[in-house]
């Protein structure tokens, strides 16, 4: 567990908050990946949202970083 907090002291919020949203949009894709495989047409719906939730936790973790690195000088 050590090296969780040696990652997280080093990262900012907007850093961890992408990470999050990634995460939790790819469990969306996975479960929405499912229940189309099931016959469910709405959860398509569920694919797009998920999709568009990683691809701006990307946005926010990157932007994120950027920053971080700009504001410490590398």
């Amino acid at each position: 567990m050590e090296w969780l907090r040696d990652v997280t002291a080093r990262s900012s919020a907007g850093e961890i908050a992408g990470v999050v949203v990634i995460v939790v949009a790819s469990v969306v894709l996975l479960v929405s990946a499912v229940r189309i495989g099931a016959g469910d047409v709405l959860a398509a719906y569920g694919v797009l949202l998920g999709f568009t939730a990683g691809i701006t936790g990307l946005g926010v973790h990157s932007a994120s970083r950027q920053a971080r690195f700009r504001r410490e000088g590398r």
